[in-house]
């Protein structure tokens, strides 16, 4: 799957290349230019999805300390030293869920919840990156159009 998406970017890319039929010296240096952004952006996309490769657990959430009272009158919580415990924060269906996380999982927890952080990022800047390279593909579109003249014919 990945060497054929590489592969359909670098054909595109050799099509654009080849079959280029602009006239003059100026709209040549501009498609040269989105050429070139059209290479750094399948640099940027191999990089991208890395983290997608990975078969490696995650878990969606943030991870924080919770601190708070237990309302019991003599407990030292009463006296400003509130209780304290590592939780993950999730949404699921729309609502948050808290789970306290057992202090022999808080580095495993940790781990996973940052890997899904990376992924969403990587996920994010990936979109981006898609929405650019249209934006280029159709930049050179526009530049490689002809119109047809009147007395043009086949």
């Amino acid at each position: 799957m990945k060497t054929s998406f590489f592969c359909c970017i670098f054909f595109l890319y050799l099509y654009a290349y080849i079959y280029m039929s602009i006239q003059n010296s100026a709209q040549r240096a501009n498609f040269s230019r989105l050429r070139q952004s059209l290479g750094q952006l399948c640099y940027q996309i191999r990089e991208r999805t890395r983290p997608f490769f990975s078969d490696k657990p995650v878990i969606k959430g943030t991870v924080y300390e919770l601190k708070r009272k237990c309302g019991k009158p003599g407990c030292k919580c009463s006296r400003g030293q509130l209780h304290s415990s590592m939780v993950l924060s999730s949404s699921e269906g729309g609502r948050t869920r808290l789970r306290v996380i057992p202090r022999g999982s808080l580095l495993e927890v940790k781990s996973k919840v940052e890997r899904y952080q990376r992924l969403r990022r990587s996920r994010s800047r990936l979109v981006q990156s898609f929405k650019e390279m249209l934006r280029v593909l159709d930049e050179m579109e526009e530049a490689r159009r002809q119109e047809m003249n009147s007395g043009d014919s086949g």
